[in-house]
């Protein structure tokens, strides 16, 4: 049995029939619907796609969704609302730029924003895994928002990251699973009670549009995979090896290579790094020591005639 872990970025179309608009209905059930099959004989059978699939040998229910991309995605769509919600009420200033920055720095999360001269819009520090997993646990939200707004948001977030948690124990029962993420969502879309701008308004969280393939797939789809895939569990789909491989080797373009620069004769970048990691091979295969004795420096002393 053919497995794959996929990033779902590159699967646009997704899995069921979901119209955009029904995203946001949770009466409704969606399940794995598509057939690879018919899109092989037809690229355009389903709405939306238009491409022969590039991997037309395996079944949908086989493209597993990697759950270091869940958490990474939909972290990074929750403090993107927070940051869209600061700008609609005018509070995204350099008070409140200068605020995220230091309660970055309180949580040890290397955190800038700068500003694009162009455009004239803020850009800010795309974060690693494990540093996105200290901002969904420990930012204090009550720095940039009202008490009440922050402890609302700060529940969403908090019941996401227990979601993260089971999502990666083979032990969690699939049909549990489903009904957490499903209560999660509910909150997600907590619509907002009273008229705006009258006493006795409630502001609720967030719209069916701020919704994101992402959601979905966790929402609806995940507790599937675990029940198709329970033999191994989701983690062992992880891309999280793969990511980290992928981040070293952008540290050490950026750190230790030419770039592609310097004189034609210089080695390509991607040359660089496959050599130095043939030499960190044969050392450790070989269990060679890097450890060398620090060269003493000798001072002479000139004798006066």
């Amino acid at each position: 049995m053919t497995q794959f872990c996929h990033d779902l970025r590159n699967l646009k179309e997704g899995l069921c029939t979901i119209d955009k608009s029904q995203q946001g209905d949770l009466s409704k059930e969606w399940k794995i619907n598509k057939e690879i099959d018919k899109l092989v004989e037809q690229n355009n059978y389903y709405k939306g796609h238009i491409r022969k699939p590039l991997f037309d040998m395996i079944p949908l229910n086989h493209w597993v969704p990697d759950e270091l991309h869940i958490m990474l995605r939909i972290t990074d769509r929750l403090w993107s609302l927070v940051i869209a919600e600061l700008t609609e009420y005018g509070l995204f200033n350099d008070t409140a730029r200068k605020i995220i920055v230091e309660e970055m720095k309180r949580i040890k999360v290397k955190f800038q924003f700068w500003q694009i001269q162009e455009s004239k819009t803020w850009s800010y520090t795309s974060l690693m895994g494990n540093d996105k997993i200290k901002v969904l646990q420990f930012f204090d939200l009550s720095k940039i928002l009202s008490r009440q707004r922050a402890n609302m948001i700060r529940n969403l977030w908090n019941k996401f990251y227990e979601l993260y948690i089971k999502m990666k124990d083979q032990k969690t029962n699939a049909e549990e699973f489903q009904n957490d993420a499903k209560n999660w969502l509910t909150l997600f879309l907590t619509p907002s009670e009273g008229i705006p701008n009258t006493q006795g308004f409630k502001k609720g969280l967030y719209k069916p549009n701020d919704m994101t393939p992402y959601i979905h797939v966790l929402v609806h789809h995940v507790s599937e995979f675990m029940t198709i895939h329970q033999k191994w569990g989701l983690k062992s789909f992880s891309c999280s090896a793969v990511e980290k491989k992928n981040h070293q080797q952008v540290s050490y373009f950026f750190r230790k290579t030419m770039k592609d620069g310097g004189r034609k004769s210089k080695s390509s970048a991607i040359i660089e790094i496959l050599e130095h990691e043939n030499r960190s091979l044969f050392y450790n295969y070989h269990n060679v020591s890097l450890n060398s004795q620090k060269p003493h420096k000798i001072h002479i002393k000139a004798e006066n005639n």
